[in-house]
């Protein structure tokens, strides 16, 4: 049987790869740990019973956390978990596969590949656990890795190789619409250095490499429906995307978003600095570049751009503070705050994004709704910018986010059109 038809929507929510998660008990220790204080902070008062609504959430399991959570037992004791806890998952993030919180994860998070079948099968087992977990009438989304690494390029049957594993995703996702009625959108996420850096990229190989693959136009609207962009507000700021150019442009060659993280990066423009903030800047920057994770740097100087893989070896390659050029880097730092000391952060594109998103909100451009605030950070972050309390610095740019979504949706008169409820 069918499921209802479903209704376009806001959902709101942070992302839970921020704690650790290898395993399912893991899993469920962390929720508890942080996510029902984020719930209490956000939706709460001392004297009610129960929360005033539930908390959004964007999930990340390992694969072993996936396999495990799938078993009956443990599904029915994760179902029960959210609903008692106020807990509403509507979306996933399928990124990072193996643990992420390794001491030291860097390039380990690009593997497994899109060209190897264990992506495939890893992304279809969150696709049927994101099914069981959402209501009758709800959509989904998973974010996932922009096929791999960018270094070596992908050769002529790696290309083959992932157009085949998308088609195959597409078409379980199809069965699976036709057969319960639930849409699940699969989001390409592009990120610096990666084989998609860009929106460009990613457009590109969609439409020269990945539609062409296809042997039908029904194959080819099946792709089009489920294989998504899942656009990454700190990655696009990092590239200095334009937010509505490649928005645009993304749509105009009918490429949907499936959902957007909403995220921050760091951004250091030495040329307008005097000497003494690039002093400051210099220093602060030295506490930024950690081992865990990779921090890739884009340098604007002459009218020239140059990608270098991560902060800590091209602060060691500078030697001093530039003065004439501005980098952009890729670390998640908390969304509400738009410096950092002498270092500022590209807050202002979060609104930016907004600005194109919003009025597309449950149109075939943006039929998801889904903004999932993922500053993965926090563990690393400065002791300086960190809350007292990990599930307070989560509440905050929860509430930050929402108070600016809010207001977005007011301006462009859509929250009477909307089912507005984030469950």
């Amino acid at each position: 049987m069918n499921a209802p038809p479903q209704k376009a929507s806001v959902r709101t929510g942070y992302c839970t790869n921020v704690h650790a998660g290898r395993d399912l008990n893991t899993v469920l220790e962390t929720l508890k740990k942080f996510s029902v204080p984020v719930r209490d902070l956000l939706h709460r008062t001392p004297d009610s019973p129960r929360p005033t609504q539930d908390l959004g959430l964007g999930l990340w399991f390992s694969e072993v956390s996936a396999r495990e959570a799938l078993l009956p037992g443990s599904l029915d004791t994760l179902r029960r978990f959210l609903a008692s806890e106020s807990l509403h998952a509507f979306t996933l993030n399928g990124f990072p596969q193996g643990d992420f919180h390794e001491p030291i994860v860097k390039h380990r998070v690009y593997q497994p590949t899109w060209y190897q079948s264990a992506r495939l099968e890893y992304t279809w087992s969150l696709a049927e656990l994101l099914h069981q977990l959402l209501p009758p009438d709800a959509i989904g989304t998973i974010s996932t890795l922009p096929i791999a690494w960018g270094a070596p390029p992908l050769t002529a049957n790696q290309i083959e190789r992932v157009c085949q594993q998308w088609s195959e995703l597409a078409r379980r996702l199809h069965a699976l619409r036709e057969q319960t009625g639930r849409t699940i959108l699969i989001a390409i996420e592009p990120e610096p250095g990666c084989i998609f850096s860009d929106s460009q990229s990613f457009r590109r190989f969609y439409v020269e490499s990945f539609l062409p693959s296809l042997s039908s136009e029904s194959e080819r609207e099946i792709a089009r429906r489920h294989v998504t962009l899942c656009h990454d507000i700190c990655h696009a700021a990092v590239m200095y995307e334009d937010q509505a150019i490649e928005l645009s442009q993304t749509f105009e060659v009918g490429i949907r978003v499936g959902k957007v993280q909403v995220s921050s990066a760091l951004d250091v423009p030495w040329h307008s600095m005097d000497q003494g903030d690039r002093d400051q800047a210099w220093k602060q920057l030295h506490a930024f570049a950690e081992d865990r994770y990779l921090h890739q740097t884009h340098v604007q100087a002459g009218g020239h751009r140059t990608l270098y893989e991560d902060l800590p070896d091209l602060l060691v390659k500078q030697g001093a503070a530039p003065t004439d050029s501005q980098w952009r880097i890729h670390f998640h730092v908390p969304i509400y705050q738009s410096s950092f000391g002498a270092l500022q952060s590209t807050q202002s594109e979060i609104e930016r994004c907004l600005d194109v998103l919003v009025p597309r909100i449950g149109t075939d451009h943006f039929p998801a709704g889904h903004f999932e605030v993922e500053t993965y950070a926090w563990t690393v972050l400065p002791e300086e910018w960190r809350q007292r309390s990990l599930s307070e610095g989560i509440a905050k740019e929860l509430s930050w986010f929402e108070r600016l979504l809010d207001a977005k949706l007011d301006a462009h008169s859509h929250r009477s059109d909307l089912d507005h409820a984030r469950k």
